[in-house]
């Protein structure tokens, strides 16, 4: 910084400037030394503003960044700031924690809203809630999720929007945004969700040439709970030589043979599972080795593993701002997302990473541009 006043003053515009002595000394902690005092020089005409270390700065910003990762990976801003001095050789305050987000805020931003440059052939859509602060009260955030399946059969997140999973008018929004950022309608061929009223219309006006598939894991769950408790057990197990069936044909005999088993018996769970079941067999008239993951079992667990991932890294937190909320979202989707590009859903290979390979995270990090 002495140097870099020097440079400052010596600047034809700064000829009736001086130094002027020092600001008061302040603490500063470099990643890998610690803790150092340093002297900020400044001039007569208070025009010099360091570069080296901003005013107020108290932190390398490399530190900070450290701390947005292990924020993200799972520690609480309470944990954080308690451990910081040992694990980063110095003293963060929660509020400083929080603000490390910052670092990354803008970068999750850029790619929730990235450009759609891939054709995708198939869309998962499915919703979650998460817990928001807001004025001073913890409320429920619902957000939509879209997943697609690309020409090479690989999986990307292609949204998490704001909005409710049961009003088939939000999800048209949610359509349209990803219209807006390139997705090309034409090419979409399937459309995966539940059982939602008038999201299966909806998405075909939005997607003239697809066709839906109803999800199994949501519609053996509602059907299940119709039968009987002393015929659940037998009503599942029919139910899934339907599912499981090795061709559509063979699973509408299976069909047959789950009424004439449950015969009276089961009435209202067997229609609730007849009124699905042409959107059910959908999968069959696609590539034999997407079956697996057509069938929703798998798109379910994936759009949850969100759920499950972000869960686990606000868990201990006892609020979420709507920032913080995006980011981490953010974050943890992208984890999947370079998960998933290792593995298309025809090898039976996919989402085998484990959650917490570190590996996973540095990757993710770099991705973001944040180690620069």
């Amino acid at each position: 910084m002495g140097a870099e006043i020097g440079v400052f003053l010596g600047r034809k515009d700064q000829a009736d400037n001086k130094r002027n002595g020092y600001h008061p000394d302040r603490e500063y902690v470099l990643k890998g030394f610690g803790g150092v005092t340093i002297r900020t020089p400044k001039d007569r005409k208070g025009r010099f503003e360091s570069s080296v270390v901003p005013a107020y700065e108290r932190m390398d910003p490399r530190l900070k960044a450290d701390m947005a990762v292990l924020h993200l990976a799972g520690l609480s801003s309470r944990t954080l700031a308690m451990i910081s001095r040992r694990l980063l050789g110095v003293d963060g305050s929660k509020d400083t924690v929080s603000a490390s987000l910052d670092l990354l805020a803008g970068e999750a931003e850029k790619w929730l809203a990235r450009p759609i440059t891939k054709r995708y052939w198939a869309l998962y859509v499915d919703g979650a809630n998460f817990r928001v602060q807001r004025r001073g009260s913890t409320e429920k955030e619902p957000s939509l999720v879209v997943l697609g399946v690309d020409e090479n059969n690989f999986r990307s997140i292609l949204a998490i929007e704001p909005g409710t999973k049961d009003d088939a008018t939000a999800w048209k929004g949610v359509f349209a945004e990803l219209k807006k950022l390139g997705l090309s309608s034409k090419h979409v061929r399937l459309g995966i969700m539940d059982g939602l009223p008038g999201i299966g219309k909806l998405f075909k006006e939005e997607f003239p040439q697809s066709q839906t598939q109803r999800c199994w894991v949501h519609s053996m769950r509602n059907a299940v709970t119709k039968a009987p408790a002393r015929l659940r057990d037998a009503f599942k197990l029919q139910a899934h030589k339907i599912m499981y069936a090795s061709s559509a044909d063979n699973a509408r005999q299976a069909f047959r043979e789950l009424q004439t088993v449950m015969g009276s018996d089961a009435t209202r769970a067997v229609k609730c599972l007849s009124k699905d079941l042409d959107s059910l067999l959908t999968h069959y008239q696609f590539d034999r080795k997407c079956w697996v993951a057509l069938r929703t079992t798998n798109a379910i667990e994936t759009i949850e593993t969100i759920n499950r991932q972000f869960k686990r890294r606000t868990k201990t937190m006892d609020t979420l701002g709507e920032k913080t909320l995006e980011t981490i979202l953010a974050f943890t989707a992208l984890r999947l997302e370079i998960c998933w590009q290792k593995a298309r859903i025809d090898s039976g290979l996919y989402n085998r990473r484990k959650e917490g390979d570190v590996n996973v995270i540095e990757t993710t990090i770099a991705e973001m541009n944040l180690l620069n």
